[in-house]
């Protein structure tokens, strides 16, 4: 017996979907049952004692013995012994009958009574089959009997055929009592289990309501799923701004795969996406695009569903469990899809939010970079500025900016960033090549390549030559109707860039043309405010500035710095004589011959009038004075003409070298202005170097 007084083999009173409930009264019937059997068995062997005084000897032991064989059966939850159980009613009832005047007794009334018992124990068929087995016992109970003329011939079958349709009806209506139950018992479950959905979804909504945020959400959605499901493994995938979908909350997964990236192939979230609609497996493992990882783990019964936000599929909703066999069913998938609406709801308004704030950090960002841009006059310092923009909200590997010029026809790869190296600049011309095609189409070009592939006419950028950005991204940058150059983000990530980060690239490279045309204007404003309008070469302001600037250089490093100063001989007598337009023209050519003379680094200048300046850095004084001695016999060599005929225009020059001759640009022109008119002083055409001062 049980704590609650009945035995225990009472979950094992048959049917399918029976109840603890039912099985408990269905266990007191069959104790009733069986003690009217027994009482009964006794009342008739009291009866007849005075004339058949075995009988009750036969059944009270018989009866004992039943109801043993019966609980013991119980006890240990053995069908044979409760089957030997039901025979021994039979039997002893039998005996009461043959006991008890054959025919004439009233005992066979109580074979109904065991027949109930065993529709009770049994199934309908056992209970027919008890039913040909009572009459059988019946009719050999009566048989050695004579029958008494007050009985008719016919009592006997008519009444085994009773007994055999007794069976068979008893045993129907105890299996429609049975299913009955069992179906009231399927529908009280789910109402249970719709009870519990419910209350699990109110929860869930009531927290998500309470703005707990978009992880708490995805967290609290698993646990509700596995509260319901019973099961090991949560996971919620939900596609990127690639469409791609990504492991973004799991419970219970195996490591790595929160934020792991499934290919089309792989997990059942691909398949639910693809489909739009929940699937299910009952062995995981056995699954084409079975996750090892997930395999691993011992994943059995796995179940998906698809999160639909209007027309576009956001993602994907799974739960799995270890238990063998354990598969989920239509019922669990109809709340597993419950969920997932929830859960789509709420995805789908995180996104829009998500949206919104990206669109107006978007806005905000760009407006930011537009401003930073403008006030940016410097080539160089534009470049590295927008090269740092574009890195701060694009993933970027190699970066250039092209500037195109028109009357060249050639591209200038002004700026080139290769995974955080400079290269240097370089020029090409406008033959084939997808930088040419956007200059020349005016239309932005996004490239995902296939392992090694090139565009037409592409070249291999910056200094990595052993491999070729993936992703690239080239657009023009305008200003007005002209195209005036390229910018361009490339990565070695394989599907880097979309349509989107085309379009930011495309609205910061308008902000970086009008921006570089505002650069162009301010130089060419500078250098017209720093070069004489004559000579072409840089005026006084533009000579002070950059010899103070040389000076510090030269004492910051330790280096020699040179200056030279130089007159005309004859400009006075030139103009006298063939008027200022001459003399113009001679102070052109004074300007062309230092030009020819001087190296790159040379800084030349018109100091005033007929005075020049030669700035040569990191330059010994011995090493001017060869310069000066050169340009001095250029300029005799060529005579400047007039008419056809040859005018002596000779110069002399001063030469002055620091530290030697001062640390000051005071100093310094002090010092060779006097070696210059030292040289007049001894007959001009000469080189002078300027006195140590003492």
């Amino acid at each position: 017996m049980n704590g609650r007084g009945l035995p225990p083999r009472l979950s094992e009173l048959n049917s399918p979907g029976m109840d603890g409930k039912h099985a408990r009264l269905a266990g007191i019937a069959i104790i009733l049952l069986r003690s009217v059997i027994v009482a009964a068995c006794i009342m008739f062997g009291l009866h007849k004692l005075a004339i058949r005084p075995g009988l009750i000897t036969t059944v009270i032991p018989a009866a004992a013995l039943s109801v043993a064989i019966w609980m013991l059966g119980s006890r240990f939850n053995s069908r044979v012994v409760s089957v030997v159980a039901s025979a021994f009613d039979m039997g002893f009832i039998s005996v009461c009958v043959h006991f008890g005047g054959g025919l004439s007794s009233e005992a066979y009334a109580l074979y109904f009574v065991a027949l109930s018992i065993i529709a009770l124990q049994e199934s309908a068929i056992s209970s027919s089959l008890g039913g040909i087995v009572c009459a059988a016992l019946y009719g050999a109970a009566t048989f050695p009997w004579s029958q008494e003329p007050a009985i008719p011939g016919w009592t006997l079958p008519y009444r085994c055929g009773v007994i055999m349709f007794a069976g068979g009806a008893i045993g129907l209506m105890s299996q429609a009592s049975k299913e009955c139950a069992a179906r009231l018992a399927s529908a009280r479950d789910k109402l249970d289990r719709r009870a519990h959905w419910d209350q699990v979804l109110a929860r869930v909504t009531r927290k998500i309501n309470s703005g707990i945020g978009l992880r708490a959400t995805l967290e609290l959605i698993l646990d509700g799923g596995l509260e319901v499901l019973g099961g090991d493994f949560g996971m919620v995938a939900l596609k990127d701004r690639r469409g791609r979908l990504v492991a973004s909350a799991c419970r219970n997964s195996p490591p790595g795969l929160l934020g792991r990236v499934f290919r089309k192939d792989e997990g059942l979230v691909n398949v639910a996406v693809a489909q739009r609609q929940t699937v299910r497996v009952s062995d995981y493992a056995s699954f084409s695009g079975a996750i090892p990882e997930v395999v691993a783990e011992g994943l059995s019964a796995v179940a998906a569903t698809p999160l639909l936000s209007g027309p576009d599929c956001i993602g994907a909703l799974t739960f799995g469990n270890r238990r063998s066999g354990a598969a989920y069913t239509p019922e669990d998938c109809e709340f597993l899809e419950m969920l997932g609406k929830q859960l789509s709801v709420v995805v789908g308004n995180a996104h829009l939010l998500d949206e919104v704030q990206r669109r107006a950090d978007y806005l905000s960002t760009l407006n930011e970079i537009s401003m930073s841009l403008t006030s940016v006059l410097e080539r160089d310092a534009l470049f590295e500025k927008i090269y740092r923009e574009v890195c701060r909200i694009i993933p970027v590997d190699a970066f250039f900016v092209a500037i195109f010029h028109a009357g060249s026809r050639e591209i200038e790869m002004a700026f080139l960033m290769d995974q955080g190296v400079r290269s240097p600049s370089t020029r090409f011309g406008m033959e084939s090549g997808p930088t040419a095609k956007v200059i020349t189409s005016g239309q932005p070009i996004l490239f995902n390549r296939q392992e090694d592939e090139m565009m037409d006419g592409e070249r291999r950028l910056g200094h990595n030559v052993d491999e070729v950005t993936a992703s690239v991204i080239i657009v023009p940058m305008r200003v007005g109707a002209h195209v005036v150059g390229a910018v361009s983000a490339q990565s070695y990530t394989m599907n880097a860039y979309g349509e989107e980060e085309r379009d930011l690239l495309m609205t910061i490279a308008s902000s970086a043309a009008i921006a570089l045309e505002n650069a162009r204007l301010y130089q060419s404003a500078r250098e017209l405010s720093l070069t004489d309008d004559l000579t072409g070469l840089g005026n006084y302001r533009y000579f002070c500035d950059l010899l103070d600037k040389e000076i510090e250089r030269a004492i910051r490093h330790s280096t020699p710095l040179t200056l030279v100063m130089l007159d005309s001989d004859h400009l006075k007598y030139i103009n006298d004589k063939y008027g200022h337009a001459i003399g113009d023209t001679h102070l052109i050519h004074l300007a062309d011959t230092m030009r020819a003379v001087a190296r790159k680094s040379d800084i030349l200048a018109r100091y005033a009038g007929d005075e020049f300046m030669i700035i040569l850095p990191n330059t010994a004084g011995a090493d001017g004075l060869v310069l000066a001695e050169r340009l001095r016999a250029e300029m005799e060599r060529t005579p400047l003409m007039v008419d056809g005929t040859p005018v002596t225009a000779t110069i002399s020059l001063g030469v002055a070298s620091m530290p030697q001759s001062g640390g000051s640009v005071d100093a310094l022109v002090r010092a060779a202005d006097a070696a210059m008119y030292e040289a007049k002083r001894q007959g001009k055409n000469r080189v002078m170097e300027a006195r140590c001062p003492a």
